[in-house]
């Protein structure tokens, strides 16, 4: 695949750090062509506001503030499956991870029949909630599920879990001589470890990865694999599920540098995005405010973005030894993980904001 990046001149990849502060990064990451005006209309979002969160003793605050991310994750991941919807996702380690950390809830959900439906219809109240947060979850779920899955068959015998948070595919999808690795915060990974010691007892049903504490924020990501068994001349794919818009454009970079670097022809790299367009206050979709404060609420505000074309995610990869293998906006990904979700262009039936791409790392005679 050539780079074919001539005939969608985008803005790549930028952050709202350099949006509200004024501060510039290095030239390859700044504007590929003219965007046209920069004047934000009158009804779109304020990407500034947004990332304060929501007012002090406002009810979303209150609800989100205290709840930690990788919790609410665990809960939108299980309850299409919890409810038995159509196309739902496989991942049943989850629920068994979430009835540990939230026995009253799994109590609740088991005596009260209709407590999930009712659960979901108030967090995805197209008004005062975030609609489609739940089925974009479980689409999510099943993309990564399936790349995984296919890669394995195909022989990559490595799996490397970046920001690896309540994920379970190293305990659902192990396989005769496929590694996994696990990185994640210190104390996130430790939590992890012992989580899943409590609840998976049987480390042979349920082989345990290698587990690396790592805070990608003050270490490269080639420095926390150097202290693990993984081996970069063997084909891996790297996961980067519900992280980059959390990280600065030139976080961003550095960890698809290091992909680069660690990568033998062959290897893959699949990460989900924030529209930059929306982030950016442009575009103002449904759900998107909603989700963009709660967020903020716990202090992790979304910080970057990039245009779901070809040529931008393209730009993104190319530098870095890998180009563009699949790309699918929210539409297609409901098409494809939910056939049974009847598009609304209104209120859409997944968040409509985040795209998912996946590169491949090519040899030197495929670049020229």
């Amino acid at each position: 695949m050539g780079r074919g990046m001539e005939d969608e001149p985008a803005i790549l990849f930028k952050s709202t750090e350099q949006e509200v502060d004024g501060v510039k990064g290095s030239s390859e990451l700044q504007v590929a062509a003219s965007t046209g005006p920069r004047t934000r209309p009158q009804h779109a979002s304020n990407p500034k506001q947004f990332s304060k969160g929501s007012r002090r003793g406002g009810l979303l605050r209150g609800l989100t503030f205290w709840w930690p991310t990788n919790y609410s994750m665990l809960l939108f991941r299980t309850i299409n499956r919890d409810m038995d919807l159509p196309n739902h996702n496989d991942d049943h380690v989850a629920q068994l991870l979430s009835s540990h950390l939230m026995p009253i809830r799994a109590r609740i959900t088991q005596c009260m029949p209709g407590s999930l439906t009712a659960w979901k219809r108030t967090v995805e109240h197209p008004k005062r909630g975030t609609p489609g947060v739940c089925n974009f979850v479980d689409a999510r779920t099943k993309w990564f599920d399936q790349a995984v899955r296919m890669a394995i068959e195909e022989g990559i015998s490595q799996v490397v879990i970046i920001a690896a948070g309540f994920d379970t595919r190293a305990y659902r999808m192990h396989a005769p001589g496929v590694k996994f690795f696990e990185i994640d915060l210190p104390h996130a990974s430790a939590k992890k470890q012992s989580l899943i010691e409590k609840v998976l007892k049987d480390a042979t049903k349920y082989p345990r990865p290698e587990y690396i504490a790592a805070d990608l924020s003050c270490i490269s990501l080639a420095r926390a694999l150097s202290t693990s068994s993984y081996e970069p001349a063997q084909k891996t794919i790297f996961t980067c599920e519900g992280l980059l818009y959390y990280l600065p454009q030139g976080a961003a970079h550095r960890l698809m540098a290091d992909v680069g670097q660690l990568s033998l022809p062959g290897s893959r790299f699949l990460f989900d995005f924030l529209h930059l367009d929306v982030l950016q206050g442009t575009s103002n979709p449904c759900a998107y405010a909603c989700t963009a404060k709660s967020v903020a609420n716990k202090g992790e505000p979304f910080v970057s973005g990039m245009q779901p074309t070809p040529a931008a995610v393209r730009a993104f990869f190319w530098p870095h030894g890998f180009d563009l293998s699949e790309l699918l906006g929210p539409r297609e990904m409901a098409a494809h993980m939910l056939p049974h979700l009847v598009w609304d262009q209104e209120v859409p039936p997944i968040l409509s904001f985040f795209s998912f791409a996946e590169g491949t790392k090519l040899a030197s005679s495929d670049r020229e």
